[in-house]
């Protein structure tokens, strides 16, 4: 006999061994059910009842990627809302400003408390050997990203870049589910005219959006979750392994990281896509940049151009002497890195990036590509390895296996390069395939998402039950959860 009342529980219950992610048969299930009922409230026109209907899918969403706190969650975005709203109504410049104070500062709070307690008693117990014990702190999911939402709202608001929104619609805003808890992080100014406009999309945005999902699925399960299997072994004990391995373990994190968190932009932009959203982009063939500066123009696009309007032009950006620009470049990467963790690895990641970018802009360089092929040639060299040693200190567990990865590089053999291929040859051809699909001119990947669009919908149909069959082949026993659930 079926269980229903157990099948139940896991559909609507928050399970803590099994949280409701993208690669996950759950939630297709779930999404099905919602394109289905919210697609018929649009063909009626009941376009309320299917941005209500939207809320309260995500609100849900959220419960079942990290439970109890959604009520965190949900009383931190009452808040923001009400101070806001208390800002647009007050009369004075003083009162605006304070109401505004308290706005970005609330949300800031709870996302210092939950992120940072524990990052700031390591480092006084450091420090001063204060022998204080860490707290019992679980990290709620997405807290870094609507954080970021509800401050730059509050901030445009004030500004008045964007008009104060309903709260039904402020909500959407904030918690609407596909870019809730890894982003993009969206604008307010981009999101909320969206909603007065909400309509059933074209079949050709529809499937514009399915392409997205396919090609996020294909990022994450085959290529990102499979290469991260290699790369858990080598930054286990870099010292057990040859130089030659430690620095295929880099290239292979390099594509790790990128195909795991743009795969995941992918599936949030393309599920809204097929709502009737457009959530912008978030990468942009980021490993072929011919510089540093190019390069934060085309990685997480969402979070550096946050970080360019929202601290570093407030900080005075480039308008204060060139000493000025560089501490403010400096600054602004010093705490982008710190929002990605609470580790002082993340801390000399950004730092050394802030200092790239200063030294860029010293030698007069700026964010357009060089216009000469052997300029251009070698700015990516440099770039693209520059990035890929940096983003050791991210995968590292703390300094000392990051420097036992550095140290290893010393002793790289290229004799060991054909015995490697030997040996693990599914691994090279993903690396292969990974960098290679990067890249591709992009006049051939557009063609290939043209085409694909034309497609009669029992053939895209197909290709995503093929997707589908792919992924159920090579994924692990479990889905790993995507790596920016961490920030």
């Amino acid at each position: 006999m079926i269980d229903w009342e157990a099948i139940g529980r896991a559909l609507l219950l928050y399970d803590p061994r099994a949280p409701l992610l993208f690669p996950t048969l759950e939630f297709w299930v779930w999404l099905t059910l919602l394109m289905g009922f919210y697609g018929l409230l649009l063909q009626k026109k009941a376009y309320q009842a299917g941005l209500w209907t939207l809320l309260v899918f995500s609100v849900f969403f959220y419960y079942k990627s990290t439970g109890t706190f959604v009520l965190i969650f949900l009383g931190t975005l009452g808040f923001s809302y009400l101070t806001t709203r208390q800002m647009v109504a007050s009369q004075k410049e003083s009162s605006r400003k304070a109401w505004l104070t308290v706005s970005i500062l609330i949300p800031l709070l709870f996302l210092g408390y939950y992120k940072y307690t524990n990052f700031l008693i390591d480092t006084a117990n450091a420090l001063g050997r204060m022998g204080w014990k860490n707290l019992d702190i679980f990290l709620p999911a997405g807290i870094s990203f609507y954080t970021f939402q509800m401050v730059s709202y509050a901030v445009d608001v004030y500004r008045g870049e964007v008009k104060p929104a309903s709260f039904r619609d402020y909500a959407l805003y904030i918690a609407f589910f596909p870019q809730l808890v890894a982003g993009p992080i969206v604008r307010a100014s981009h999101f909320l005219p969206q909603i007065e406009k909400i309509s059933w999309p074209y079949a050709t945005k529809v499937s514009s959006g399915l392409w997205l999902i396919l090609q996020g699925l294909i990022k994450k399960v085959v290529l990102a979750d499979y290469i991260a299997q290699y790369n858990d072994l080598i930054f286990a004990n870099p010292r057990g392994y040859s130089g030659f391995e430690n620095l295929m373990a880099i290239y292979g994190y390099g594509l790790q990281i990128f195909c795991d968190f743009s795969g995941y932009s992918d599936i949030a932009i393309g599920i809204g896509r097929m709502m009737g959203f457009d959530l912008g982009i978030n990468f942009d063939k980021p490993y072929r940049s011919a510089s540093i500066t190019e390069f934060w123009r085309r990685w997480h696009i969402s979070l550096s151009s946050w970080l360019r309007d929202y601290l570093y032009i407030p900080l005075g950006g480039n308008r204060r002497g060139r000493v000025r620009t560089y501490l403010n470049l400096l600054l602004t990467m010093l705490i982008g890195g710190l929002w990605h963790g609470a580790s002082w690895r993340f801390v000399v990641w950004g730092g050394l990036h802030g200092v790239a970018l200063a030294v860029h802009r010293l030698l007069g360089g700026k964010a357009e590509p060089p216009k000469t092929l052997w300029r251009r040639i070698l700015g990516w060299f440099i770039t693209f390895h520059f990035v890929l040693l940096l983003w050791v200190f991210f995968r590292a567990k703390d300094f000392e296996t990051a420097m036992q990865v550095f140290a290893q590089l010393r002793n790289v053999d290229i004799a060991y390069a054909m015995p490697f291929v030997e040996v693990r040859p599914l691994l090279v051809g993903l690396l292969g395939i990974g960098y290679g699909l990067h890249f591709l001119p992009m006049r051939w990947v557009q063609a290939v998402e043209a085409r694909f669009i034309r497609l009669p919908w029992a053939v895209q149909l197909v290709a995503f039950i093929l997707t589908v069959q792919l992924i159920l082949q090579m994924r692990q026993a479990y889905v790993q959860p995507f790596i920016y659930f961490q920030f």
